[in-house]
This record gives C-alpha cells, sequence and structure tokens, in this order.
C-alpha cells in the first residue's frame, strides 16, 4: 500500500512536470510566430520603402529629363530672339537709310525744281531712288548733239546748276557718272570713225561730264568716277523712238561713301 501511494505521487509529479513543459514550449512558440510575424512585417516595409525609391528615383529621373529639355527650349528661344533682335536692327537701319535717301531725293528734287525748272518740267532732268541709291537722269538732248560727246553750252550750263546741287547734299558720296545709249548701232560712218560703237559714245560722254564737273565745277576728283554701260542698262524698252529716248541718257548715281 505504501508503495502504491509513492508511485502515484510520482506519476502526478511527472504529469505537473510534462504540463509545465507544454506550456513553457506553447508560449516558446507563440513568441517565435511573432517575431516571425514581425520580421516579415519589416520585410515587407523594406520592400514598400525600396518601391517607393524605385518610383521616386523614375520621377526625378524623368523631371532631370523634363528640365534639360526645358532649357535647351530657352537657350534655342533666347537664340532666336537674339537673332530677332538683329534682324529688327537690320531693318531699322534699312528704313533709316531708306528715310534718308528719300529725304536727299526730296531736298534733291527741290533744289533743282528751283534751278532747272524746264528741264525738270518737261522730264529732261529727273531726280529717283533706284536700287537703293539716289539718281539724277539727264537726257542726252541736254547734254551733246546727236552723236557726239562734246558737251552743248547748254549741257554746260545744266551740269553747273545741276553740280551746285549736288555739292549741297550734306553726305560726301562718290558720283559715278554713267553714260547709257539706246540699242541701235551706230550707223553715220562719220560717227563711226571717232566711236565704232555703243560702248565708246557711252564711255566718252561719261569722261567729258566727269571732267567738266571737276575742272570747272570744282567737284573733287576723288568723289567722281566715270563709267560706260552701252545699251545694256535700259531704264524703259527700246521698241519705240519714244521710250529709246529715255535709255540715252547721263546717270549721276550717289554711290554709298567710300571709307
Amino acid at each position: 500500500m505504501r508503495a502504491f501511494r509513492t508511485l502515484l505521487v510520482a506519476s502526478f509529479a511527472l504529469t505537473g512536470s510534462l504540463a509545465c513543459d507544454s506550456e513553457e514550449h506553447e508560449a516558446r512558440i507563440a513568441e517565435l510566430e511573432a517575431e516571425l510575424a514581425q520580421a516579415k512585417q519589416a520585410a515587407g516595409d523594406r520592400e514598400a520603402d525600396a518601391a517607393t525609391i524605385a518610383k521616386q528615383t523614375a520621377e526625378l529621373t524623368e523631371a532631370n529629363a523634363t528640365v534639360e529639355e526645358l532649357e535647351a527650349q530657352l537657350e534655342t528661344q533666347q537664340q532666336q530672339l537674339t537673332e530677332l533682335e538683329a534682324a529688327k536692327g537690320k531693318v531699322e537701319g534699312e528704313l533709316e537709310n531708306k528715310k534718308a535717301a528719300l529725304d536727299a531725293v526730296k531736298t534733291l528734287q527741290d533744289a533743282l525744281s528751283k534751278s532747272l525748272v524746264e528741264e525738270i518740267e518737261t522730264g529732261e532732268v529727273s531726280v529717283s531712288q533706284r536700287n537703293g541709291l539716289l539718281v539724277v537722269d539727264v537726257s542726252d538732248k541736254v547734254l551733246f548733239a546727236v552723236g557726239e560727246a562734246e558737251l552743248s553750252e547748254r549741257g554746260q550750263k545744266v551740269l553747273t546748276r545741276l553740280a551746285e546741287s549736288l555739292q549741297a547734299l550734306p553726305d560726301q558720296a562718290v558720283f559715278q557718272v554713267g553714260g547709257h545709249t539706246d540699242n541701235q548701232p551706230i550707223k553715220s560712218e562719220e560717227v563711226k570713225a571717232k566711236f565704232p560703237t555703243n560702248w565708246e559714245l557711252s564711255a566718252a560722254r561719261a569722261t567729258n561730264v566727269v571732267r567738266y564737273l571737276e575742272e570747272t565745277c570744282g567737284i573733287p576728283g576723288k568723289r567722281l568716277i566715270a563709267a560706260g554701260f552701252s545699251e545694256f542698262r535700259p531704264i524703259a524698252s527700246n521698241k519705240k523712238e519714244k521710250t529709246r529716248a529715255k535709255n540715252r541718257r547721263i546717270e549721276i548715281a550717289l554711290l554709298p561713301r567710300v571709307k
């Protein structure tokens, strides 16, 4: 009986010990599961953070590319603006030059209308702007006899009055005196003996006008150019005599100042 009681007590003790061990194991398992859950959550947070960082990096890269593109556009626009400002300055300069030329035309027309009334009214002398230059056209019949290059008495008087108006211009431009003819070949044998073609006739007439302007009218030779253009720069049709007459002329063009 005493041995049975001892065995029973030992059995209860063992059972109690096993129960305690089971509880401890369960608590440990619960603890480990909690740690695992926490680790999984931390890993998930890290993955989320990595995804966020990757997204932000991509957005930043895209933003930098946009900034670079905008900077390139801005640089292009600034260059275009510079070009437009340069073009504006050029246009303004051209407008100023044209205004100055028109003012010069008007000034010379006013001066000539007082000194060469008859010639201006009949169209034998005219002032205009041609190819950006101030040009005075004088009909050949005012200055020369037919087929001649020597200045007539009337031609000398007209050039004297014309020179006074030219010298009154404020700009010290160079005067190019051009001789021009129509397209009709020289037929007179007497004239051909002196001027075989319209080249010789146009050049001789221009040279004689230049010499008169320098030697008699006092315009410095360094401001004078003589040029013969023959028939190759007409200002009217050569089909009819009336219009051909406009091509037979002395043209005095004011060239830009030589620096």
